[in-house]
């Protein structure tokens, strides 16, 4: 598994190929994990970019990756939760937050939140890419207390649209996750799991997480697979040329 969420290899090679970025621009990843999207974001354009996780085994990851890649001179990573991350306002030309809007606040203020501090991040004009689930349909009550989610935190996949350009942005293009790609990232977790059970039996928790993983396989491929979605969306801040 590539990236902890499930957009695929290929799909995320689409979106860094749609970007428009320029010799010195610079690009935000947050909530940015092992800061793979990053990298191939700098590894396909002259840009710097800066990425930003509170989980430092994360950004440890990241940093040999960029070292592995020769990008080190172009990138930073930094282990901090993105909201003490002090930035002028338009300092970026490129925003990006795949799978972390819950980094910019909980429940139902994360996406809003996330689109409000990206657009305030880039400049005028500049590029904003948000990964986000939404509901395919209305989920069932067992599913939202498997996933401890309320229903309002997510919205369709048109919503997560229109939410944006009622708040000034531009949609430029969006896709969403396939059933194949949502299935690599589901059962690559469960089998993560169930490796890590068999190279360490005398673990005291092993009861509890395999436990775990059981009602979330189950939960998955009685409610999730069918209701859960996830899309990846572009943007143009205001200010660029329409």
């Amino acid at each position: 598994m590539v990236f902890n969420n499930p957009i695929g290899s290929a799909k995320a090679d689409q979106f860094v190929q749609l970007l428009e970025l320029q010799p010195g621009n610079r690009a935000l990843d947050a909530g940015c994990g092992t800061g793979e999207f990053l990298l191939r974001v700098l590894a396909e354009h002259p840009a710097h970019g800066v990425g930003v996780d509170r989980d430092p085994q994360c950004i440890v990851a990241a940093r040999e990756s960029a070292a592995v890649r020769g990008l080190t001179s172009r990138c930073e990573f930094r282990t901090a939760e993105v909201n003490e991350l002090a930035t002028e306002p338009g300092k970026f030309d490129l925003g990006i937050c795949i799978g972390s809007t819950h980094a910019f606040g909980s429940g139902e203020a994360a996406y809003p939140n996330t689109v409000r501090q990206l657009s305030e991040s880039v400049r005028p004009g500049g590029l904003i890419l948000i990964g986000e689930g939404y509901w395919k349909q209305q989920p069932a009550k067992e599913y939202l207390q498997l996933i401890g989610d309320p229903v309002g935190i997510y919205r369709d996949h048109a919503a997560n649209i229109s939410f944006a350009e009622e708040h000034g942005l531009l949609p430029l293009y969006a896709a969403v996750s396939n059933d194949d790609e949502w299935d690599h990232f589901e059962w690559s977790h469960q089998l993560k799991v169930r490796r890590l059970a068999e190279a360490n039996p005398s673990d005291p928790t092993l009861a509890e997480r395999l436990d775990r993983a059981r009602q979330w396989r189950e939960g998955y491929l009685r409610w999730g697979r069918s209701t859960m979605g996830f899309g990846m969306y572009l943007f143009r801040a205001p200010g660029g040329a329409k």
